[in-house]
This record gives structure tokens, C-alpha cells and sequence, in this order.
């Protein structure tokens, strides 16, 4: 990660022990941190003292940060292992967890309460901590705040639209007439729009929700303490979500957004931002040389969910049948059918393991991005002006792809988790899409594109969000 460029000086006219100390507390899973690590490096841009709150396990993901921004200060505490709840050695960030451990996992955090309370006493005068800006999945750093007498900020690493309909489901618990029925809508009448969706796109969060049980209700008092925040911070830019972040919404307490994205523009990102990529981001590039303009498409599904052998297979036909350029980052656990990268190599590169996504979405000849829709992914691509071909498959992929859908930026060609497409017809999409059939959507995306660099260059939309929300840490001493 370079260093940021330099905004204004935050100053709140004070000396002493009144300088602003902000402690950024992630949720240790990569489409979390990342983002929150990138405030981190604008905020300290800006003259505010900042500190990131770690785990032993997630420390190695914030050397580029360190290394860009060494003021930055690190606040390591031991993973808090809770048995029952989450087996020790389960790993400490989500990656390395299996998904029936995913909602243990959030709970089991909410132990660092009492140690980080500790660690914050500690701080000697003139570093004490000032503010606290945390993930949404940590809404437990809320009462934490209270009890420290400083300003509570809830960050969302999501779109503002999952933000609030999210927040929603725990107010409201929206319970289905009928259990049986994954089609059974759910309407947010509080949120513009009154949009609906199916209990299946739903969070999944949400949809394992048990009366009484110990974990549910332990993560809706996550959420519901989000609403006590002084305010919300999206990763999103007003030009792609103005509706959900032009006014204060009901569904987040009628507090304001502040969209301060896409955080991966506004920051000069570097290839081993979340670690180290398995080929030279030049090795890539100059491979990409050789393609047209936007003739190539990248893909890529995330680190959380590995396909399984059927998916990887038709994924694999597709690319094979499409005929098309492409760049395909595959997650480990992923089985690439024997033979397919010898018999594309003339039009494909198989990268197996972390890349460099933010060079290869910015490269000229990337045009198409085949995603799951993860908001991280989402706005790289918005904000590089790249296209996409729409796999959502849980979490808040779905209400992305709504989002890119309206926008007229995508082409929807999966849906689910467990789909095996139909390699025939990802392949005619592919195709379609690299064509004269596809250069609409691309020139919608392109301009797309310039929307998001505006929102973050000087006096751009999210570039002040950004100034305001600073003004805010540093005068709340």
C-alpha cells in the first residue's frame, strides 16, 4: 500500500491530552478489513492518530499499511478462543474457518471487550483514545465506547443499501408465513424504494436467527447497539447509492452515512494489500499487453467460497466454449479440471492464490469481470470501469447485484451458492458480452468509473463526506 496523498490537517484548536486518538476495531475477514484498513491510512493522512486493533493471527495484514503510514499504531490481543462457542485453533480470521463456525466466530469475538477496555485505561495522557470506529459485525465495541466516554462510528465494508436492510431484519425479525417457501418476499418499506426480496437472498446472518438461542441473540445486540452510533461510514459513493445515502434513514436510527468510497480508489493501493499475490502484478500486466482494449475478461469468486468440482468444471467449459481472453484467480480448494490451463494457454492465465486484483481490473485490456458480487470486488471493478457478469451467492451479493443491475453495469449470468450454471450458456454470455452486444453495458460501466474517481478527488461527494467525518473525530476530544 503507498502512501496516501495528504488531506487537510485535522485539528480541533486543542493541545494537550485533548489530541484525538481514534481505535479502529476490524472484523478479521478480508472483504471486512481490507476496506477499514484503507480509512485507517486516510484518516492518519489527515493528521489523526490512529490505532488498529489486531489479533496475533491478522497482524501480517497490516505490514503495507504500516509500512505506508507508519504512525499508525498496532494493538495486538491475544485471540479470545470461548469453548464451546469456537474450538481453539479454529484460526483467526474467517478464511480459515469452516461456515457452520461463522456466527461462533462473530460471538466469540465480543471477548476482547474486557481486554481492549483494559488496553485502552492503559494509554498514557495524550494518547488516550478519543473515538472508536468499528466493523458492523462488532457492534460490541458500542457499550465498550459508552463505558470509555468517547464517540461510537460504525463502519460498513457493504453497500449502504445492505446497511440499512440489514439493520432492518434485526429491528423488525421479519418472521415467513410460510417456512417452507425460499420465495416468500420481505419488503423494506422504510427504506426509498419499499424494495422486496426472496428469504433466500436474504442475509444469512438473518435467516439462521433462533429465538433465545445464545449466539442469535448475542448477534442482533451486535446490530441493535450499531443504531447507538454516533453515525455510519459506507464504503459506497453517493453516485451509485444517492437514495440510500442522501437523507437519514429510519432503519440506522435516522443517523447520517457517511459514504467515503470506493476507499480501494482513494487510497493508492499496492498488490500485497490483504497479501502477498501469487504472480508479479508486471508478470500479469505484461501478459495483458497483448490483448485489445476491454477484450479480456477477469475472474474471480472471492476468498470465502472455493467451488466446488462441478462449478469449477462448468466455470472452466464456459471460459473454454467462450473463446474469450481471460484472467482467472482461483481460491485455493478450488479443482481446476486437468489439462484446462495447457489447452487455453494462447487466451488464459490461471493465477492459484491471492492476485492482484486492483492492477488486473485497472489494466486497459480488462473490460468483464465475472464476480460474486462481494462489495469489495464491486466497487474495484466500479471504480476501474470494468463491467460485470453477476454470480451473487450469499451474504450481501445479492443486493449488489441489484444495485450494479439498476445501474445498467452488469449481466446477470448465475445465482446461489450450490448453482452449477449451464456451461453452454455462461459461455454465450462471455462471448456476448466481449462483443458488440456487450459494449453498451461497458460504456455505462466506463462511465461509471469516472463517477467513482470524481467522488473521491477534490471536492468530489465522498472526498468531503470524507473531510466531514475527520472534522468530527477531531473535535469529539
Amino acid at each position: 500500500m503507498a502512501a496516501p496523498p495528504q488531506g487537510k490537517r485535522a485539528s480541533n484548536g486543542r493541545c494537550g491530552d485533548g489530541e484525538p486518538h481514534v481505535l479502529l476495531v476490524p472484523y478479521p475477514a478480508q472483504g471486512h478489513l481490507l476496506p477499514l484498513l484503507d480509512l485507517a491510512a486516510l484518516l492518519a493522512a489527515r493528521g489523526l492518530a490512529v490505532t488498529v486493533v489486531v489479533t496475533p493471527g491478522n497482524a501480517p495484514l497490516l505490514a503495507p499499511l504500516v509500512a505506508a503510514c507508519p504512525s499508525v499504531g498496532v494493538a495486538a490481543l491475544p485471540f479470545p478462543f470461548a469453548p464451546p462457542l469456537l474450538p481453539p485453533g479454529s484460526g483467526e480470521n474467517t478464511k480459515d474457518l469452516p461456515r457452520h463456525l461463522f456466527r461462533p466466530f462473530m460471538v466469540s469475538l465480543a471477548a476482547l471487550r474486557a481486554p481492549l477496555f483494559a488496553w485502552c485505561n492503559a494509554q498514557q495522557r495524550g494518547r488516550r483514545v478519543t473515538a472508536i470506529v468499528s466493523d458492523f459485525f462488532t457492534g460490541w465495541t458500542q457499550p465498550l465506547a459508552a463505558e470509555l466516554g468517547v464517540p461510537h462510528v460504525t463502519f460498513s465494508p457493504s453497500c449502504a443499501l445492505h446497511l440499512a436492510m440489514s439493520h432492518a431484519l434485526w429491528r423488525h425479525l421479519p418472521r415467513r408465513r410460510r417456512p417452507d417457501d425460499a420465495e416468500e418476499a420481505v419488503t423494506f418499506p422504510e427504506i426509498p424504494g419499499s424494495p422486496s426480496f426472496p428469504w433466500r437472498q436474504l442475509s444469512g446472518l438473518f435467516r439462521q436467527y433462533v429465538a433465545d438461542d445464545e449466539v442469535s441473540e448475542s448477534i442482533r445486540r451486535f446490530f441493535l447497539w450499531n443504531l447507538d452510533s454516533a453515525c455510519f461510514v459506507a464504503n459506497s459513493f453517493a453516485a451509485l447509492e444517492a437514495p440510500y445515502v442522501a437523507r437519514p434513514l429510519p432503519d440506522l436510527a435516522s443517523k447520517r452515512v457517511f459514504a467515503v468510497g470506493p476507499l480501494s480508489d482513494a487510497v493508492a493501493t499496492s498488490s500485497d494489500r490483504g497479501g502477498k499475490p501469487a504472480v508479479a502484478p508486471a508478470s500479469v500486466a505484461a501478459w495483458l499487453d497483448a490483448f485489445p482494449d476491454g477484450s479480456v475478461v477477469y475472474v474471480s469468486f472471492g476468498t470465502q467460497h472455493a467451488l466446488s468440482p462441478p462449478q469449477a468444471a462448468s466455470v472452466a467449459d464456459a471460459l473454454a466454449r467462450s473463446s474469450a481472453a481471460f484472467v482467472w484467480a482461483v481460491r485455493p480448494g478450488t479443482a481446476v479440471p486437468d489439462g484446462f490451463d495447457a489447452a487455453t494457454a494462447s487466451r488464459g492465465m490461471v493465477v492459484r492464490g491471492w492476485a492482484p486484483q486492483v492492477e488486473i481490473l485497472r489494466h486497459r485490456a480488462v473490460g468483464w469481470f465475472l464476480t460474486h458480487c462481494g462489495w469489495n470486488s464491486v466497487l474495484e471493478a466500479a471504480a476501474a470501469g470494468v463491467a460485470m457478469l453477476t454470480w451473487p451467492m450469499g451474504a450481501d451479493q445479492f443486493t449488489d447485484a441489484r444495485l450494479l443491475a439498476e445501474a445498467g453495469v452488469a449481466v446477470p449470468v448465475a445465482e446461489g451458492a450450490d448453482a452449477v450454471p449451464d456451461a453452454a450458456r455462461m459461455a454465450g454470455a462471455i462471448a456476448a458480452a466481449v462483443g458488440k452486444e456487450g459494449e453498451p453495458v461497458r460504456e455505462r460501466a466506463v462511465k461509471l468509473g469516472k463517477k467513482a474517481a470524481a467522488a473521491v478527488a477534490e471536492g468530489g461527494s465522498s472526498r468531503r463526506d470524507l473531510e466531514e467525518l475527520v472534522e468530527m473525530l477531531a473535535n469529539r476530544v
